[in-house]
């Protein structure tokens, strides 16, 4: 049976997923002595999210297998990209890398509203989509509503960054 890039991807979302679980998350996360909630705990929303990945890379997988049963016991590889699409599709995963490691480096300067903004704008661009219906309203409302879910409800301090002075008014 030959690996595709579905079986390799969900192959590393699973162990992503179970090495930031048993690994990056205890030791990684400083838990206070006592959280009254445990949704507002700074490792649960990291074990929520982990947990999915996991979960995704296991239904990748389940889903690849028996796609590879039902056509026989071979799985056709993808080693090359289909005809008519650039090289540098390539080389996606490292433009997403680079993209993450500059939202991290920039977050406490721009805020994070004006950073995840700049962020899925890019993500999204780089995975396609071009409708400016669907990329505006995404990049602009989920950043601000994060935002407001863990200022306001939740009342865990995000980065304002430079529009700090706009986001307090709200």
């Amino acid at each position: 049976m030959k690996l595709n890039r579905n079986i390799v991807a969900g192959l590393c979302f699973v162990g992503f997923g179970v090495l930031a679980i048993a690994v990056l998350i205890p030791y990684g996360i400083v838990q206070p002595p006592s959280v009254k909630y445990r949704a507002l705990s700074p490792s649960f929303w990291p074990y929520i999210v982990c947990s999915g990945i996991a979960v995704i890379g296991a239904l990748l997988l389940v889903y690849e297998l028996v796609a590879a049963s039902r056509t026989g016991d071979t799985i056709a590889g993808d080693a090359a990209p289909p005809a008519g699409r650039p090289a540098w599709i390539a080389g996606r995963p490292f433009i997403v890398m680079a993209l993450l490691l500059t939202i991290y480096l920039t977050l406490e300067f721009l805020g994070f509203v004006l950073t995840t903004t700049l962020g899925l704008v890019a993500l999204m661009l780089l995975a396609g989509e071009r409708r400016p219906l669907i990329v505006a309203p995404v990049a602009l409302l989920l950043p601000l509503a994060l935002h407001l879910f863990f200022v306001k409800a939740a009342q865990r301090p995000i980065p304002g960054g430079v529009l700090d002075f706009l986001l307090q008014r709200i």
